[in-house]
């Protein structure tokens, strides 16, 4: 059974044909053979779908779409007309979320894709749409306001998930027979690195070699934790070509985050995947060549000695 599992996810999760949900109930059984709870939540919520109360991973998470409505203006009648939110009545707008979140099933997100395009609805939807029309004058009322996206939106989710799924794979069998189990604190730490560390609940010390108050020594196939910190040197400096303030503030957080964990007298492999995961999804947000390049190393670097049991 490991060596079918293993041996099917590495063969099949490149054959873009292949449904991710029959790859992710794959990844339940992996999850159950090294008793990762994190690679088993992951597939399942992928699966089953996302609870609202539930932090979303990411690439589930979408820019707020332009709202589409049907208008009526005395006896005028206008059907699909676009709005972007900040369009709408101030009123109308407190009703509307910063982004728009994906919690379907995987299958349900496949369907979706094949399609043209897909419009939603919901109660937030309901009471801008109440809000709005109040502020209207006699004679005109706006109806049916509704989100509609683009079918290649949802491919596009789909092909990051793919993505994410070949980078976990690739980091479990880089260092591991395909005829034997990976260790299910190298499975949970290779989740909280590609996934999202909301899943990353069960990390335990690694069993591996560790180095303790000497970064120096803690290596991984000729790779230290001083070469990580240098690497973090490198998105600094590319740093200083990101125009926006904000976001270039949160990125220098992260990096002094990850590099105040990594020169700890003993890093804590939960608190560097945690914190390396933050900084992937801050460079990723923010973009641009430099950045994403810089960051790139970095992550790599450390999932490296992550998976090597650099770290207590």
């Amino acid at each position: 059974m490991t060596d079918s599992l293993l041996r099917s996810l590495r063969d099949h999760m490149m054959d873009e044909a292949e449904p991710l949900a029959g790859l992710l109930r794959k990844c339940l059984l992996l999850g159950a053979e090294t008793g990762s709870v994190s690679l088993r939540q992951w597939a399942r919520k992928e699966l089953h779908g996302y609870e609202d109360a539930d932090e979303l991973p990411g690439y589930r998470k979408l820019p707020t779409p332009p709202i589409s409505a049907d208008t009526l203006s005395g006896n005028t009648w206008a059907s699909n007309m676009t709005y972007s939110v900040l369009q709408l009545p101030s009123a109308a707008r407190e009703y509307f979320r910063d982004g728009f979140f994906l919690y379907q099933p995987i299958e349900e997100l496949e369907k979706i894709a094949a399609q043209k395009s897909a419009s939603f609805t919901g109660p937030g939807l309901a009471y801008a749409q109440h809000a709005w029309n109040k502020g209207l004058p006699f004679g005109q009322q706006v109806v049916n306001l509704r989100f509609t996206l683009s079918g290649s939106t949802f491919a596009g989710v789909l092909g990051q998930i793919r993505t994410q799924l070949v980078d976990l794979v690739a980091d479990l069998t880089a260092g591991t027979p395909l005829e034997e189990l990976p260790r299910k604190e190298l499975v949970d730490a290779a989740v909280g690195t590609h996934i999202g560390t909301q899943y990353n609940t069960t990390i335990q010390t690694m069993n591996g070699a560790t180095a303790i108050g000497d970064q120096a020594r803690a290596k991984s196939e000729g790779l230290s934790v001083d070469d990580a910190i240098r690497l973090l040197d490198a998105v600094r400096t590319a740093s200083g070509d990101v125009s926006d303030a904000d976001a270039k503030s949160e990125l220098l957080k992260a990096i002094e985050d990850l590099r105040g964990e990594l020169q700890a007298d003993s890093p804590e492999t939960s608190a560097v995947v945690t914190k390396a995961g933050r900084l992937k999804e801050i460079a990723a947000k923010i973009g641009g060549a430099g950045v994403s390049a810089a960051a790139s190393g970095v992550i790599e670097a450390v999932t490296a000695l992550v998976m090597s049991g650099a770290f207590g």
